[in-house]
C-alpha cells in the first residue's frame, strides 16, 4: 500500500497510491460478486478469492496479502481456525470476518482500508523510531567524545593546580554527560518516567543555579518543599526555567522558585489535588499579544 502525495495545490491526491491487495476466502457462490463491490466501493483495493483455507494459506504464505476477509463459518474449515494459520504466517497481518448475513460491500471496504492504514501507521511510527534511536546513538557518540576528553582534561588540571573555576567546569560537563545519557534513554525507551524519587526542591533548585550563566541576577528559593520526579528530568526543567528567567527577565533581575498550594476544582476530590511549584522573575514579562504564543510547540523569541 503507498501513501497519498499532496497535488500542486496541496490537496491529497490517491492517484499514485499502491492498490490494497485483498484476500477473500469464501467458498460462496456469490463471493466474486461481492468482491467486485469491494472494488467498487473503493478503488483502492484489490480482491482476490479462493474456496478454501488451504488455499488461502498458501497465498498468504507468499506474503502478497495486506489484508485478510474471510466468511465467519466455511464450510471447509472455521473462519477462526484460519485466523490461527494466518498468524501463524504473520502475526500483523489484517484479518476479518465476515458474518452470516454479509456486510454490504461499501462497510467492508471502510473496514479492510481502516485495517490496512492502521497496519501501516504502526509499521511507520516503528520505522520512525528506529530512525530516531540510529540518529541519537550516532549523536551521543559524537558528543560524548569531546566531553569524555574535556572530563580527563579537566581531572588533571586539578591535580596540577588549586582554582575554585574547575570545580564548576567539572560538574558542567558531568551534566552534559548525564543529559547525552537521557536523551539516548528518551530516544529508545519514549516519554514515560517511571523512575521517580524524593527530591529536594531547593537543592536541585541551587544546583541548577550554579551551573547556569546567572551574571547579576538573584536567586530567592522559598520553599522547603520536597516533590516526586525523576532526577535529571526535574532538574532538565528547572535549569531551562531559570535559564530563560535570566536571559529574558532584564539586567538584575530576581528570579524567585516557590510553591503553589493545590487548586481547588469541581472535578477533583481533596486527596486527588496536588500541590506544585513556579519559577518566577520580576522582569517585564511576556507583552499580551504573545501570550497566546508561547505554549506553542517550537514557539521561541
Amino acid at each position: 500500500m503507498g501513501t497519498t502525495e499532496p497535488d500542486q495545490d496541496g490537496s491529497d491526491m490517491t492517484a499514485s497510491v499502491d492498490p490494497i491487495e485483498v484476500l477473500l476466502a469464501d467458498p460462496g457462490a456469490a463471493a466474486e460478486t461481492l468482491a467486485a463491490a469491494v472494488e467498487e466501493a473503493d478503488d483502492r483495493l484489490a480482491v482476490d478469492v479462493v474456496a478454501s483455507a488451504d488455499d488461502a494459506t498458501e497465498r498468504v504464505a507468499r506474503g502478497e496479502y495486506d489484508c485478510v476477509v474471510a466468511d465467519h463459518d466455511p464450510p471447509d474449515r472455521d473462519g477462526t481456525d484460519l485466523l490461527g494459520r494466518v498468524r501463524d504466517h504473520d502475526p500483523d497481518l489484517p484479518f476479518l470476518l465476515c458474518g452470516n448475513g454479509r456486510d454490504e460491500a461499501a462497510v467492508l471496504a471502510r473496514r479492510i482500508a481502516r485495517a490496512v492504514e492502521s497496519r501501516h501507521a504502526v509499521r511507520e511510527a516503528e520505522r520512525r523510531r528506529d530512525r530516531l534511536e540510529r540518529f541519537v546513538e550516532v549523536v551521543s557518540h559524537d558528543l560524548r567524545t569531546p566531553l569524555n576528553v574535556a572530563q580527563g582534561r579537566l581531572e588533571l588540571a586539578a591535580d596540577e593546580c588549586d582554582t575554585e573555576h574547575l570545580a564548576p567546569a567539572a560538574d558542567a560537563v558531568d551534566r552534559s554527560l548525564a543529559l547525552v545519557t537521557d536523551l539516548l534513554t528518551l530516544a529508545r525507551e519514549g516519554e514515560a518516567v517511571t523512575d521517580v524519587e524524593r527530591i529536594d526542591l531547593a537543592s536541585v533548585t541551587e544546583a541548577c543555579w550554579a551551573t547556569v550563566e546567572t551574571t547579576d541576577a538573584t536567586l530567592v528559593v522559598d520553599t522547603d518543599r520536597a516533590i516526586r520526579g525523576h532526577p535529571s528530568r526535574v532538574r532538565q526543567l528547572v535549569e531551562n526555567l531559570i535559564g530563560n528567567a535570566v536571559r529574558h527577565g532584564g539586567d538584575g533581575v530576581i528570579v524567585t522558585v516557590g510553591t503553589m498550594e493545590p487548586m481547588h476544582t469541581s472535578t477533583r476530590a481533596d486527596a486527588d489535588r496536588r500541590a506544585g511549584f513556579y519559577v518566577a522573575d520580576d522582569g517585564s514579562g511576556i507583552p499580551p499579544e504573545r501570550r497566546d504564543q508561547v505554549f506553542d510547540t517550537g514557539y521561541t523569541t
